[in-house]
């Protein structure tokens, strides 16, 4: 029985030994943190050689410090079995306003938010990377059973006995799993600020579409009672022998062109208010007026100032960074990977044809001779490569993007400045001219028609370039993001990495 317990409490030291050995083993990861929404990104021009882990070592496992946009994505972090994904509640246009006011902006975004089916997706995508980060820093579990060796030996007696046995994961493999799944977390949460901003921007864009085409039915409904005015004079021109037949016919053509306009604008307004029910889903916003101005003061934009303040601020630019930091804390999660774990046994007997008992231990370990993962490294290093050119290509886009609607806004923005300061304030006095005149009897009847006319396209162009220096300033401020329901957001990393790290090959 002595001889027993020296072996168990030999086996239990060598156990702790070489659970402390794993502790000692560990690498600190501070180095690998996430980027920080909104900082910028220094590229790694290293080789795979170059990139190594961090040289300090430390007792602790490494700290994952990935930078979460907002306590719920925080929570992730902990989401175990048992959670399930919070997502918004549905919200109906008639539960935030009353028809008898009509809809703004800023509701029909808090719709959007609360409905978009893209953002849902892309916080699901969230709460399944943080299963999966959870997943992959989970410790192998230990395994006990029974052995029995010469059982039925006549004379032997048997051999019978119970063991455990668990498996030391080394090199700390399992927390850089973590850090790795960590910059995915962070990725994720970014796609969903950038799900969040495609669909304010186009909510945006298709409300001062609505707007403009809203504007425009009430420009041609009020100039139809100019035009409707232009018949009835031509009429009674006609009967004080003062008139002709082809003023007549002019200012019914006229008014038919009125009609014609209050025909399209009615069908762009609907059409434009069934896009704007789709994107903030809801089934139909009716035919609720919508409230809001599209002269908005805007204030002139410098292009670089605005392309610095979008490379700032982009959560599409953010992601590519957190992949980045992912890719470079994969490569070194890679570089662990020779290091071998160990595989401890204790077990306790008996044998029946002595009544002695005894004990049992065994250690094991694999020897990296051939195996030294090289191939993932090689890997995990273009994987690198790959995720900082995708930085480089965003920046690019970006700046292409940004100088075609800067070319919008500038156009947009220059003809509404003419319109405003000349060519309205002169067609307006023209008009107020031509009346005069023709009250006067100075003009005949179709100069007074074709000033009119001119009047109502002057109109109807500001309220156009209205809408394009609006639709071009919403794109800026939203990042030059769009696209709310064509984007989807997923996420398809599974458990591998602790897969490798408990195979320890």
């Amino acid at each position: 029985m002595c001889f027993l317990n020296q072996n168990v409490v030999l086996a239990l030291s060598t156990v702790l030994l070489l659970n402390a050995g794993c502790s000692v083993s560990r690498y600190h990861a501070a180095s690998t943190n996430s980027a920080v929404p909104g900082d910028s990104l220094s590229y790694n021009t290293q080789t795979p050689n170059e990139i190594s882990e961090p040289k300090q070592r430390d007792a602790s496992p490494p700290l994952q410090t990935v930078a979460y946009q907002n306590e719920e994505a925080a929570e992730l972090d902990e989401v175990s079995q048992e959670d399930s994904v919070q997502l918004a509640i549905p919200i109906e246009a008639e539960e935030i306003v009353s028809s008898e006011v009509g809809l703004t902006l800023e509701e029909i975004e808090q719709l959007a938010l609360a409905n978009n089916p893209a953002i849902q997706q892309a916080r699901a995508a969230s709460a399944r990377a943080g299963g999966i980060r959870t997943q992959v820093g989970l410790k192998p579990n230990p395994t006990i059973g029974y052995f029995g060796e010469e059982i039925g030996n006549e004379g032997a007696g048997g051999l019978h006995g119970a063991f455990v046995s668990q498996t030391f994961v080394r090199g700390d493999k399992l927390a850089w799993n973590r850090q790795v799944i960590g910059h995915d977390i962070n990725a994720m949460n970014w796609q969903i600020e950038t799900q969040r901003q495609r669909v304010r921007t186009d909510i945006r864009l298709a409300f001062y579409d609505a707007l403009a085409a809203q504007k425009r039915l009430e420009l041609a409904r009020d100039f139809r009672s100019v035009a409707r005015e232009g018949v009835t004079i031509s009429e009674e021109r006609i009967d004080a022998l003062v008139g002709t037949r082809p003023d007549v016919l002019q200012s019914e053509i006229q008014l038919n062109e009125v009609d014609l306009s209050i025909q399209q604008a009615e069908f762009e307004l609907a059409a434009a208010l069934n896009e704007l029910a789709a994107l903030a889903g809801v089934s139909d916003l009716g035919t609720t007026r919508l409230v809001g101005e599209l002269n908005a003061a805007f204030d002139s934009r410098n292009a670089e100032a605005e392309l610095a303040k979008i490379m700032a601020r982009s959560p599409q630019l953010s992601a590519a960074q957190a992949r980045v930091d992912r890719a470079r804390t994969n490569l070194r999660r890679q570089k662990v990977q020779p290091v071998p774990n160990v595989t401890a046994q204790f077990g306790v007997g008996r044998d029946d044809a002595t009544g002695d008992a005894f004990a049992n231990v065994q250690v094991g370990l694999p020897i990296p001779v051939y195996n030294k993962n090289q191939g993932n490294i090689r890997a995990a290093y273009a994987e690198y490569c790959a995720a900082t050119q995708n930085v480089k290509r965003i920046q690019q886009r970006i700046q292409r993007e940004l100088a075609l609607v800067m070319k919008e806004y500038n156009i947009a923005q220059a003809t509404v400045r003419q319109y405003e300061a000349l060519i309205l304030p002169k067609a307006e006095e023209t008009l107020k001219l031509m009346q005069e005149a023709r009250d006067a009897g100075e003009f005949d009847f179709l100069r007074v028609l074709t000033t009119r006319r001119a009047y109502f396209d002057a109109n109807l162009n500001y309220v156009a370039a209205m809408a394009r220096l609006a639709q071009a300033n919403a794109k800026i401020d939203g990042l030059l993001l769009t696209g709310g329901l064509s984007n989807v957001v997923t996420y398809d990393v599974g458990d591998d990495l602790r897969g490798q790290a408990l195979s320890g090959q």
